[in-house]
């Protein structure tokens, strides 16, 4: 075949698809349009997730009449003027392709009029050819509305979404720019139902509380780096990290940007990036989408993110307790007899501690996130027999030591579990220290944290197996935009494993009843992120029970109390209490030890006393 010139209908269409992909494409650009005009309010209805209809508005500074026929031509703009504003550009577009790319992959209409103008034109064109151009009454601004997108490109049609996921991903674009533009007010309709909206105070805070939800706590820091300023905003959440970067106002997903905030493992959830960097050290050009941008120093994009990071690790981190006093003339010994807690008078303490009688402790729920059964279970205690000699292989860590730990490869044989012991107190760096009592004799230290860990993964392990079902929250919880239009594309998935969803005045969704877990306490919103985190890249219908509560136990985990956590001796010997009637009490679900043991041959040894 020879060498020939396409048909401009071809080669348009080619083009046109490399700038709008979906439907969130045609949003994008759009609403970029809308900003570089200037406008206050911008306004964006879809039907069937854009599938059929596409339609913003603004009151930004609109176009000419004369200009309409222009605005829908290949490469006409008036962002730029000649090569050298490639050079730093200031504006979200510059090529004049968005709207000329929307004209022949769809029908369009464009209504605009420049504020002071008698009157404002219509124009409408269809596969890149213009059929109506003329003056009419309309109010200021300018309103696209892209209709059928794709229809005279099925092979770009087919690939299309569910209405519901295509809305999904034409809100993410839009919330984007919400947060990155808060004096804008932006809102976003679905099928005639409100999806979300911002008032454009221009409080960032305020618009990322109202998208991202108020809870977990949203942290900030800036950092800078040689030429980068970045301001960082970042809310822990399960599963991976969902990045929202942006270069001068300029919403990008870039690899480099996302590589920077891989790199930290231990801060996982919502980010916000916003970057400030000179354009002239900048090319955005390097993008048929403008999604991607190239920097001169990409170092120092790493590290402005590195310094952000280590300034909200820290924030992070919950402040830990007073240790400035000896905890173990503050706490007085607490004995435990099975499943009694009792206090006993400590014959050589300050007066304060001692007490004639035994005073007998009994939590109901202790540190607002795990609860002291009234007694173990028979499954409990069938499998607490002998304890230790009912291995259970460790279903989070892939080399996972088993209970109790053999002696190969140079583990320690871990000592029995006392049953018997006294509560000394919490040491300056956290752990707890708890007296062996009786023949048996010794100490020991307990870790809270992987102790606690371990008591919820095996609630959550045992919840799991009794199948699905609900408890109501005494408050419904209202979801963010951030969670709404995912939660109902999986609605039916949610619903079939314990959580219940409805619609309430103004088409705001709320939480109403979640999984059952027993004794153990995890945020709704939390919970519900976890559940869909663990088949985000996979079928809901094909949903392993495996997966969904090993999600459901690494929540639990991130729940548990912190090493920094003062206990009172009620609920250190809860835990004591709890971790030893879990089947595999001497590590955490990620294979830490949860205790260590000094026994009395080894206390005697120590201080020569064999």
């Amino acid at each position: 075949m020879g060498i020939r010139l396409l048909p401009e209908g071809v080669w348009a269409r080619i083009a046109a698809g490399e700038v709008v992909e979906r439907p969130a494409s045609a949003v994008k650009e759009m609403a970029e349009n809308s900003l570089d005009a200037g406008a206050r309010r911008v306004r964006v209805r879809l039907w069937d997730g854009g599938r059929v209809r596409v339609v913003v508005e603004d009151d930004g500074a609109g176009i000419a009449f004369e200009e309409l026929p222009l605005a829908l031509a290949p490469h006409a703009t008036s962002k730029i003027g000649g090569i050298e504003d490639l050079d730093a550009i200031r504006t979200l577009g510059y090529r004049g392709e968005a709207l000329a790319s929307l004209a022949a992959v769809g029908r369009v209409e464009i209504r605009s009029r420049p504020a002071g103008a008698e009157l404002g034109g219509v124009i409408h064109a269809y596969e890149g050819k213009i059929f109506e151009h003329q003056r009419v009454n309309c109010v200021p601004g300018t309103r696209v509305q892209v209709d059928e997108i794709f229809a005279n490109l099925p092979a770009r049609r087919k690939f299309l979404k569910s209405a519901a996921g295509e809305l999904r991903r034409a809100a993410a674009v839009l919330r984007e720019y919400a947060i990155c533009r808060p004096e804008v007010g932006f809102s976003l309709e679905h099928d005639g139902r409100p999806v979300f909206s911002t008032d454009g105070s221009g409080d960032r805070r305020r618009a990322v509380q109202r998208l991202w939800g108020g809870e977990p706590e949203i942290l900030t820091a800036r950092a800078s780096a040689g030429s980068v300023e970045l301001e960082c905003w970042w809310q822990p959440r399960p599963g991976r990290n969902e990045v929202s970067a942006f270069v001068n106002g300029r919403s990008v997903s870039d690899p480099l940007i996302k590589g920077a905030v891989g790199a930290i493992r231990e801060l996982v959830g919502g980010w916000a990036l916003f970057f400030t960097v000179d354009p002239s050290l900048t090319d955005v050009n390097i993008h048929p989408a403008k999604a991607e941008v190239r920097f001169r120093h990409p170092s120092e994009v790493f590290e402005s993110v590195k310094v952000a990071a280590s300034q909200l690790g820290a924030a992070a981190r919950p402040g830990g307790p007073d240790f400035s006093a000896p905890h173990f003339q503050e706490v007085p010994p607490v004995r435990t007899f099975g499943n009694s807690r009792q206090a006993f008078p400590q014959s050589d303490g300050p007066p304060a501690s001692r007490s004639a009688a035994f005073q007998v402790h009994r939590p109901e729920r202790l540190f607002g996130r795990i609860e002291a059964p009234d007694g173990p279970s028979p499954a409990q205690k069938e499998s607490s027999k002998g304890l230790g000699e009912n291995a259970l292989g460790n279903p989070l860590a892939e080399d996972a030591p088993d209970w109790p730990p053999s002696t190969a490869g140079g583990r320690e044989e871990a000592a029995p579990v006392p049953t018997d012991v006294a509560y000394l107190g919490q040491s300056n760096m956290g752990y707890l220290v708890f007296d062996v009592l009786g023949s048996e004799g010794g100490l020991v230290l307990v870790d809270p944290h992987a102790a606690h860990e371990r008591v919820a993964f095996e609630r959550v392990r045992a919840a799991a197996k009794e199948g699905a079902r609900s408890q109501k929250l005494l408050l419904p919880a209202p979801l963010p935009p951030t969670l709404l239009l995912e939660v109902e594309e999986k609605k039916a998935f949610l619903e079939g494993i314990g959580f219940t969803l409805e619609f309430f005045d103004g088409g705001e969704m709320r939480l109403t009843a979640t999984p059952c877990l027993p004794g153990v306490s995890i945020p709704p919103e939390v919970l519900l992120r976890s559940s869909l985190a663990a088949f985000r890249d996979g079928e809901p219908a094909n949903a392993s029970e495996e997966i969904l509560w090993r999600a459901w136990a690494t929540a639990a985990c991130r729940e548990a109390v912190k090493l920094t956590t003062a206990l009172s001796p009620q609920e250190a010997l809860a835990l004591w209490r709890d971790l030893h009637g879990c089947q595999q009490p001497a590590f955490c679900p990620h294979g830490r030890p949860t205790v260590l043991t000094l026994t009395r041959t080894e206390l005697t040894r120590r201080f020569g006393r064999a």
